[in-house]
């Protein structure tokens, strides 16, 4: 049986790798116009007329001596010899610098070729480049592609899948030879100059000066929560509540009818409906959010921010590449925890610890629901803050973790700016796309069995038998424990308790318990003091269980309850001081 050829990509970071790998494979992994979005391999299977093959993205790396930990895993899966063939995705418009790794690849693989990546800017820049000569000089394939275009990928395919081995040998004697030898080369097929100072460099001198580029991200990021919390999007999460409500009232209705009993259709009707469709209303918010995070990495924002954020994180023992953690945060701590890999030994466990404070994007149908029932009249400002806080506590446990290892120093930040440019709307769609439905996936499993556990536990005493009474069933009971040690900050209400309690296995949950357990609405239970306090609580306390597992294996089993008791110290102080806050703002008012 012929064996299935394995094409490695390679290249340096934000050379486009991913982006060609998921026009390949019809993949949707993340893209971003920043280096490091890829922190580790990916495969897929690629079908091209009669051929077959299995298409692995490595992460982004400049040469074979590796320097971070995503640049150790190219260089191991390259070395180690699994790769059949390995397309080197190069970067065009900057050629001498791509052609170091290039040079590197086709010396220790037979079958190497060189993917010109990023053409169509190339020639926007005034740069032609020629092919067949720098082929003839490297010895290997040379095609020009645009992966953004889908441009020039028969090509590309065809000279992989054709391609014949090679012994190539340039008998550089060290990286200075090399690197000589690939800045002459670039300067001899390449024709035409850019502009002496491009606009991404002007841009740049004024963006990237901390007293304006620091300023400039927090307005950037309340504009993002202005449009994710009001406006149109509000609307739409409103038209999705009522539906629900509507639907879950005309189910309840039909199946009354029938000879269904009506534990069941309490349990279709108001449990798994209801609670699903608690968290479903909230997905226009999620969309924005996933949305505009999108755009921003796609211009190349991201970059600049975590340039400009570096100084503020040296002094908390972190380089600007810790950014990164925390940007993957605000979707899903889990990726966060695992990108933590491609930093320093040094901080990455300050960042571990550290991302359960960045606000996940599970928790957003929380505030949403505390933000619209409490704090209706200023919805942006009101998640601003709600957010800024998390990042606070964040900067605070980073700093804190420090402070406790003296001879620790931040390591050197070294960080690629990437030109700016025009998000592409289908690549943003995709993305997005591809971000809801685990979303929607989740509230379709975790949160839909949550749901049910928690009506079916609501709806029998300590003896099994069915009662209309909550205040006497099992997850009364059960609450009944864990609110005690809540009723300093105002939240000693059993189905409160009981409702975070369920949060620690996905924090969508907390919405569809509570909908399940108190249809009357969030405001019978507390007033705005304990609403703030319970936001906070939300935001800080246990992270799931998920990240719990996935910060085990760098923390290891002793620390992982320590990870637990850190959030839930700083999310119990924190809260008592915000409902302790609203209650003398109350007085005062």
């Amino acid at each position: 049986m012929e064996k299935t050829p394995v094409i490695a990509l390679a290249g340096n970071p934000n050379s486009g790798k991913t982006t060609l790998f998921n026009l390949l494979t019809k993949s949707g992994e993340a893209t971003g116009n920043r280096a490091g979005v890829t922190f580790a391999s990916k495969s897929a299977k690629l079908r091209y007329g009669k051929h077959k093959a299995e298409i692995t993205d490595l992460p982004g790396t400049y040469s074979l001596m590796p320097y971070g930990g995503e640049e150790q895993a190219a260089e191991k899966f390259i070395k180690s010899g699994n790769a059949d063939i390995v397309i080197d995705v190069a970067d065009a418009t900057n050629l001498p610098r791509s052609l170091f790794l290039a040079t590197e690849l086709a010396e220790l693989q037979p079958k190497t070729i060189l993917a010109l990546n990023m053409m169509d800017e190339a020639a926007r820049d005034g740069i032609t480049i020629d092919v067949k000569n720098l082929s003839e000089k490297l010895g290997i394939p040379v095609i020009a592609i645009s992966a953004a275009k889908n441009s020039g990928i028969n090509e590309l395919l065809s000279a992989a899948m054709n391609i014949k081995p090679a012994n190539i040998n340039y008998s550089f004697q060290n990286g200075r030879e090399r690197n000589s030898f690939c800045e002459a080369l670039a300067k001899e097929v390449t024709h035409g100059e850019t502009q002496k100072e491009s606009f991404s460099d002007r841009v740049d001198r004024i963006i990237c000066k901390k007293y304006i580029g620091i300023p400039l991200f927090f307005i950037i990021v309340f504009l993002m929560f202005a449009i994710t919390f009001s406006g149109p999007v509000k609307q739409l999460s409103e038209l999705l509540v009522a539906f629900f409500d509507k639907l879950s009232e005309i189910v309840s209705e039909h199946l009354g009818n029938t000879n269904i009993p009506a534990t069941l259709v309490g349990l279709i009707a108001d449990g798994l409906l209801k609670g699903i469709g608690s968290v479903l209303s909230f997905l226009p918010q999620t969309a924005a959010l996933f949305f505009i995070l999108e755009m921003l990495e796609d211009t190349g924002y991201m970059a600049r921010a975590a340039y400009v954020s570096d100084g503020l994180l040296r002094f908390a023992g972190l380089s600007g590449k810790a950014f990164i953690p925390f940007l993957l945060g605000f979707g899903c701590t889990v990726p966060a925890v695992m990108s933590t890999e491609t930093l320093e030994r040094s901080e990455r466990k300050t960042v571990i610890y550290s991302l359960p404070f960045i606000p996940c994007s599970a928790r957003l149908p929380v505030f949403t629901l505390i933000i619209g029932t409490f704090f209706p009249k200023r919805p942006a400002i009101s998640a601003f803050l709600i957010y800024l806080l998390g990042v606070i506590t964040a900067y605070i446990s980073a700093l804190i973790y420090t402070k406790s290892k003296p001879d620790r120093t931040a390591p050197p930040l070294t960080v690629e700016l990437p030109k700016y440019r025009l998000p592409q709307i289908k690549n943003l769609i995709v993305a997005m796309k591809t971000k809801l439905l685990a979303f929607i996936s989740r509230a379709g499993t975790v949160v839909l069995l949550c749901s049910a556990v928690m009506y079916m536990l609501c709806s029998f005493d300590l003896h099994f038998r069915f009662t209309v009474e909550p205040s006497e069933s099992l997850m009364a009971k059960a609450g009944g424990f864990i609110a005690p040690l809540l009723s300093p900050i105002g939240l000693g209400d059993w189905r409160i308790a009981s409702a975070l309690l369920s949060g620690f296995f996905a924090k969508e949950t907390i919405v569809s318990s509570l909908s399940v357990m108190c249809p009357a609405g969030l405001s019978s239970l507390i007033g705005v003091p304990e609403a703030a306090a319970l936001c906070v609580f939300v935001l800080l306390y246990s992270p799931c269980a998920a990240t719990v597992a996935a910060a085990k294996r760098e923390l290891g089993k002793a620390n992982s309850a320590l990870y637990i008791i850190r959030c839930l110290a700083f999310a119990f102080c924190e809260a008592f001081l915000a409902r302790t806050f609203f209650r003398a703002l109350g007085i005062f008012m």
